[in-house]
């Protein structure tokens, strides 16, 4: 199995992102390393630091620069590039089309401009035919700013133009769908509701489907609003999304290893922000072992399910969304037992 995880550049300053939670709360989360994390040379390290542990590939969370200013978080994935040991790994991008970097109809070619020479690198993330992946965060907002269905289709297919005539076999393109819940927040396992759900996501020309993250909003614990939740039941939740969608889509599913879920140290009005994260569950009682296991459980679905998945890829969120508690690089608190789990059984599947 080829296991990326999601690569978010939010630690490069001390920036909102740091909040007084996070400093005082969460200690335990910050990076053997330290938290900045803004040079090649600390990213040399992490890509040894990760591709020992046997990650194929990072895939880089990218802002379009919707007011006309490419972000700093979209540094990330051009250390990487600079790397001495780029080699060791691929990349991809995850484009996080969400409020802040939508795209729009009138700015898509400009949008593909700016993808194509990330596509067309050779250390560039591809498919057994050769086409670079390419991951939307936001499939809704991608509809809704391309003007619907069909012009979302016509857009998938003017970027695979576009990388045709550099030389490029076409792009796959994935985005990111979560599975249908019912009406207490339950993942739904089968049903009328799976199937229209697939349909939606299949009419927009995608190549494949995966996800960022399923986390839960709440539950109900004898009619009391509870938001502790194991992390079993988190990982149960994704292993039963990657069934759902195996069984009900027309087109290949990646399936996402969950790495945990506690956004609480964004729970909180801090300097820079004034509006906090809604709350949500949180599980956290995750191991090692657990973490193993569904690791275990990824590879082990890909290999029965190779008509359904995309080739042997998964990805798992996340390397180091550590604010909101999606993490296996290693930290202080953690010490790397998170990551040498995730080693552990991926030479196991093997």
């Amino acid at each position: 199995m080829r296991l990326g995880a999601y690569y978010w550049d939010g630690w490069y300053a001390k920036i909102p992102h740091w909040t007084d939670r996070l400093m005082n709360e969460f200690q335990d989360r910050e990076p053997t390393w330290g938290w900045l994390g803004d040079t090649v040379e600390n990213m040399e390290l992490q890509i040894d630091i990760a591709a020992d542990a046997g990650l194929s590939y990072f895939a880089y969370d990218w802002y379009y620069p919707e007011d006309g200013k490419i972000r700093k978080m979209n540094d990330a994935v051009d250390r990487f590039l600079k790397a001495k040991n780029r080699a060791r790994m691929n990349f991809c991008l995850l484009v996080a089309n969400h409020q802040g970097g939508l795209i729009y109809r009138q700015n898509w070619e400009h949008a593909c401009e700016l993808f194509l020479p990330y596509l067309k690198n050779e250390h560039a993330m591809k498919t057994k035919d050769g086409k670079p992946v390419l991951i939307f965060f936001s499939i809704g907002q991608l509809k809704d700013c391309l003007g619907g269905e069909e012009e979302t289709r016509m857009c998938l297919e003017y970027l695979r133009s576009e990388a045709k005539k550099v030389g490029l076999p076409g792009v796959c393109v994935l985005g990111c769908a979560g599975p249908p819940r019912d009406e207490i927040g339950d993942v739904i396992a089968d049903g009328e509701t799976w199937v229209n759900s697939c349909k939606a996501v299949e009419a927009l020309g995608l190549d494949g489907i995966t996800g960022y993250n399923y986390h839960r909003s709440a539950i109900k614990v004898d009619g009391k609003v509870e938001y502790i939740y194991p992390y079993e039941s988190l990982a149960r939740d994704h292993e039963i999304a990657w069934n759902g969608f195996a069984k009900h889509s027309k087109i290949p599913y990646m399936p996402l290893v969950i790495g945990g879920w506690d956004c609480r140290p964004w729970e909180t009005v801090w300097e820079g922000s004034t509006t906090p994260h809604a709350r949500s569950c949180y599980s956290p009682d995750i191991t090692p072992p657990q973490l193993y296991r569904h690791v275990k459980n990824a590879g082990e679905w890909s290999k029965s399910n190779q008509e359904h998945a995309l080739e042997d890829f998964a990805i798992v969120y996340a390397w180091n969304e550590n604010g909101e508690g999606g993490y296996i690089e290693p930290t202080n608190g953690d010490n790397g037992r998170k990551l040498a789990a995730v080693k552990q059984a991926l030479e196991e599947l093997k």
